[in-house]
Parts: structure tokens; C-alpha cells; sequence
């Protein structure tokens, strides 16, 4: 079911004088998550038309890409039998991207992370581990279906190695849905907005009198910052929330798929790149890094892509 487009409207006003800009904010839901879309527009009419195509072209989007919808073009692709299946052009784009973060970050972000996230959940719904042979099989089982290396594409078409290998796009779907719900509002004739689908985010043209949207990066520890983006795209992962506690280690609920388990030393990322949703994928990736030259050699394969990357409570930028 479509989520209910809410809106209300904030009109900014500069040292008493007539406001340069007025902000429409709508808030409705897609793709699973809370989506926040303001639009820098004097006619409140016409900001909601457009709005409502952005939320039905996250409509649209969600029955490609989901995972969780049985009639979605994801779950039917990776429910089907044949190694070699046609497919979309978003869904193909989606792809493309993700294995060209799968192939910079060495696997550290892996769209056929799937059957790895499921044993996860299970663990953590659990609280626990099954015992030691069982777990063992499990996860022999899970690893031989999964690889980023066993999935390419050949034109329009998905080509995997295994029938059985299924493609998860939770880590760069939303990242996806954002770029392309900013590309709607402006084609619509409202290109100062700003997208959130989530904690991933597309910023358009500035609005009036400013320089860019301002955007607030949540830190682990200490003060958030906030930053000025026009154009740009950013989204945010890492450790400061969804942790479980088994046998004495710390897991992160982001599940490191060279080891097939929550992430046990991850960092607190942002990236901030291009209109472009491998900064959704980078993220996550350069969440798992273990210093920041392993981070800056991964961007340094993205032009244009930074990143603000916090460990142990001490924050950098690295390029």
C-alpha cells in the first residue's frame, strides 16, 4: 500500500524581510523506510504534483527492486531457474553499480550477500549461535551461493553461475530510489528539492538565497556536523546503532560478507559524491575498511566521492 503524502509548508525568513525562499516538506513512506522530500517553490500546488510522481516513481521502483515482494522483478528474477534472465533497465543500472563497488571495495559490499544476512538475523533472533556443526553447514551452504564474482551482466540481461545465487539491493536500492525521485522533481519543474529516502539523500539545485541544502551527518560520539550539498548525493553507515551481544563480542547488525557475520570493528561513514547511488554502496563498504588508506585507495577508483569516516570517536575526511 502507498503511504499517505503528508505536507506542510516552512516559509524562511532572513532579517525580517520578505522570505527569498518558501519550502514545501512532504513525508510519506516507499520502499519500506520514511521518505522526506522538500521542494523550494512558491506555488505549494505545483510542488505537490510533483512530489506525487517522485513518491509513484519510488512506487514504481520499490516493485523492481524489492526483495521482500513476491511479485516484485528482484524476487522473480531470483525465485527463477534459469542462469541467464532478462531484466529492466533500472535493474540492470542498480547492478552495474553495485559490482563495480563489489569489485573496488574487494567484496566488502556484495549484492549476493543474501543467504549471509539471512543465517544473521537468525543468530541474532536467537541470541545466540546454533551449535558449533550446525552452524558450520550453514554456513558452508550460505557461502557457496554467495560472491559477487558469480553474477555479471551481458547486455540486458543477468547471467549467474548458480540458479540459486539471489540478489539483495537493501545496501543500494534506496540510494537508487533517491537520484531518481530528485531526476522526477526536476523534470517536473522543481529542481530545489531535496530527497531522503531514509538515511540516503539527494540534494538538487540550492534553494533560493543559499548555497546548497544543509545536511546533518549524525556522529558516533560528540557533536554531529553539518554540511552545504548541491547536486550531490550522501548516505550514511556504520555502528552507532543495532548492536547484539553473543559470547562477549560486540556484532554490528551490518553483516561483513567475508566473514558471513555482523561486523565486529566498523566504522561510522558518510560518503558524499555525485547524483549517483554507489555513495549508498560506498558507504557501507568503506564501513568495513579497517583504516582510512584502505578507504581512500576504494574512492580513489569513484571520481568526485569523499568520505567522513569516524573511528574510535575520531573523525576525517579522506578523498
Amino acid at each position: 500500500m502507498r503511504g499517505a503524502l503528508i505536507a506542510w509548508t516552512l516559509t524562511a525568513l532572513a532579517g525580517g524581510c520578505v522570505a527569498q525562499a518558501t519550502k514545501h516538506r512532504f513525508t510519506s513512506t516507499a520502499m519500506g523506510v520514511v521518505v522526506e522530500i522538500t521542494v523550494d517553490d512558491d506555488d505549494a500546488e505545483h510542488a505537490r504534483i510533483a512530489v506525487r510522481a517522485a513518491q509513484e516513481e519510488l512506487d514504481r521502483l520499490d516493485f523492481a527492486l524489492s526483495d521482500w515482494k513476491q511479485s516484485s522483478e528482484l524476487s522473480q528474477l531470483n525465485s527463477a531457474g534459469d542462469l541467464r534472465m532478462p531484466a529492466s533497465a533500472d535493474l540492470c543500472a542498480v547492478l552495474a553499480r553495485a559490482l563495480d563497488v563489489a569489485r573496488a571495495s574487494e567484496g566488502r559490499f556484495d549484492p549476493t550477500v543474501g543467504p549471509f544476512v539471512t543465517l544473521w538475523r537468525q543468530t541474532r533472533r536467537a541470541g545466540g549461535f546454533p551449535p558449533a556443526e550446525a552452524q558450520a553447514g550453514a554456513m558452508r551452504e550460505a557461502r557457496a551461493r554467495v560472491g559477487f564474482e558469480k553474477v555479471m551482466l551481458d547486455g540486458q540481461a543477468v547471467v549467474r553461475e548458480r540458479a540459486d545465487i539471489q540478489l539483495d539491493f537493501g545496501g543500494i536500492g534506496k540510494g537508487y530510489g533517491a537520484v531518481r525521485a530528485l531526476a522526477v522533481l526536476r523534470s517536473a519543474g522543481c529542481p530545489r528539492a531535496l530527497v531522503a529516502v531514509a538515511g540516503d539523500i539527494a540534494a538538487g539545485d540550492a534553494p533560493r538565497g543559499e548555497r546548497g541544502w544543509r545536511v546533518q551527518i549524525d556522529a558516533e560520539r560528540g557533536d554531529d556536523e553539518w554540511i552545504e550539498c548541491a547536486n550531490q548525493a550522501v548516505s550514511t553507515s556504520g555502528a552507532s546503532v543495532q548492536w547484539v551481544e553473543i559470547d562477549g563480542v560486540r556484532y554490528a547488525h551490518i553483516v561483513d560478507p567475508r566473514t558471513g557475520l555482523g561486523a565486529t570493528d566498523l566504522a561510522q561513514v558518510t560518503v558524499v559524491g555525485p547524483l549517483d547511488c554507489a555513495v549508498d554502496a560506498l558507504s557501507t563498504a568503506l564501513a568495513l575498511t579497517a583504516t582510512d588508506e584502505d578507504a581512500r585507495a576504494i574512492l580513489e577508483r569513484f571520481t568526485g566521492f569523499r568520505a567522513r569516516i569516524e573511528r574510535g570517536g575520531t573523525a576525517a575526511w579522506v578523498e
